[in-house]
């Protein structure tokens, strides 16, 4: 990849994960402040519910709470206390009708995990619907008075019962039922100075419970949702746009550097880099244009220099070569040059010449060891042309010696015919080079 595209990718990625961060943190800033508004929103509603609740009716209403059949829970859920209350509670929920979800009144029993409920908003119009014969939907569920209501997985709304005590939830909780996210107050009813309402047992006389749910706040983040996307959308471009300006601004040089570095690569040895700015770069030019005058000036007798040493490298081969043959078989040579270390080959069918002059050591007591040197010289290469010629291998010669071998390390099928031949051969050899030398 080239450094243009890894410093527009590199920039580019930069400002693009900057501008996300940005956006990000837009969102979560807008998210926490409408959070803290609707926390606000809802304690003041509760606040203001809690004394907007008719005292006189929710107190008859709370004594009439025991064992009560069906009827009976209809008859105080028609009574005037009961729809007055329940008309409170909705003018509550109408306070913010984009926002509050339920509003309801509980009272505390014996069972501090089972209060029941006195009124709830939803009561009367969940039940005149039944009676118009429409179906309730999934999630609406109807609460009537006196009816019991597990607390123990709601710790706030058990210690706001048990101990008269506001509680607010600190944050949205999901609400799997109806697919939002809610947070609930509870406020215990309170007088006119604002102090809790008790029974004569001492107990909470009842608590306000006000859920709300974030479809408001979900359509203001939505909005800046939108608000950040494009931002962040317009600052990617812009992005894009001056990472791809200054890639081409700062890889200008680098170019003209790399265009001949490439020259000179390809043995054009005169290339040099044109004026570049005083920077780095035009540092690393100058640096090149001094590397490329020293490499120009070597170059000139560099290939004078490798023909000649190639001329002794090839001369040493063959050299090595022949004295590798006069101590080995060739076949033995190559194997050694492949690489083997241990070569130990068996024969079975073989046959071995070994010759020795006789009277040479009365002869070598009457001439120069010159002379002698000379004429053992002359006899062997006699018998080597003759190895050679039969196909045989020279195995070694001690003094006036000379051993040789028919089946090594070629396999020969008559190879006692081969060596008999080279025996008769060496004979008739010796005797015409004695005649020829005056020798007896």
């Amino acid at each position: 990849m080239r450094l243009r595209r890894k410093l527009t990718i590199a920039f580019f990625g930069v400002s693009s994960v900057l501008s996300v961060l940005l956006a990000l943190f837009l969102y979560r800033f807008v998210e926490r402040q409408l959070k803290a508004d609707l926390r606000d929103r809802l304690r003041d509603i509760g606040h203001i519910g809690a004394h907007m609740i008719d005292q006189p009716a929710y107190t008859r209403l709370a004594f009439q709470f025991g064992e009560l059949d069906d009827d009976e829970v209809s008859t105080v859920e028609h009574s005037h206390d009961y729809r007055f209350i329940s008309s409170q509670l909705r003018a509550i929920r109408r306070a913010e009708p984009d926002l509050v979800q339920y509003a309801y009144l509980l009272t505390p029993t014996d069972d501090p995990n089972n209060p029941r409920f006195v009124v709830d908003a939803d009561v009367l119009d969940l039940r005149a619907k039944i009676a118009a014969g429409t179906p309730l939907g999934k999630n609406e569920k109807i609460s009537h008075f006196n009816q019991p209501y597990d607390v123990s997985e709601i710790p706030l709304l058990k210690k706001a019962l048990t101990d008269c005590t506001r509680q607010m939830e600190q944050d949205f909780v999901f609400d799997s039922e109806f697919g939002v996210n809610s947070v609930s107050v509870y406020m215990p009813l309170a007088d006119l100075a604002g102090e809790p309402m008790r029974d004569d047992r001492g107990r909470c006389l009842g608590v306000l419970g006000v859920d709300i749910t974030d479809k408001k706040m979900r359509a203001a983040l939505d909005a800046t949702s939108s608000l950040a996307l494009r931002l962040s959308l317009a600052a990617v471009a812009l992005a894009l746009f001056v990472s791809i300006a200054m890639g081409t601004v700062l890889t200008r040089s680098i170019l003209a550097l790399s265009s001949t570095v490439k020259r000179f690569a390809d043995k054009d040895f005169t290339a040099r880099t044109p004026s570049l700015p005083a920077d780095e770069i035009g540092q690393l030019g100058t640096s090149f244009n001094e590397m490329a005058d020293t490499i120009q000036l070597h170059s000139e007798n560099l290939e004078d220099m490798v023909a000649q040493r190639t001329k002794e490298l090839i001369a040493e081969k063959q050299t090595s070569e022949r004295l590798l043959l006069n101590v080995l078989p060739a076949p033995i040579a190559d194997r050694l040059k492949t690489g083997e270390s241990l070569i130990v080959d068996r024969f079975e069918h073989v046959s071995v010449l070994f010759s020795d002059l006789v009277g040479f050591t009365t002869h070598a007591s009457k001439t120069t060891p010159e002379a002698l040197v000379t004429m053992l010289n002359e006899l062997f290469s006699l018998f080597d042309k003759l190895a050679e010629q039969h196909g045989l291998e020279k195995i070694k010669t001690i003094g006036d010696a000379y051993m040789v071998v028919a089946g090594i390390p070629q396999p020969v099928a008559d190879h006692g015919l081969a060596i008999a031949h080279m025996a008769t051969d060496m004979i008739i050899a010796l005797e015409s080079y004695a005649a020829e030398n005056g020798y007896d």
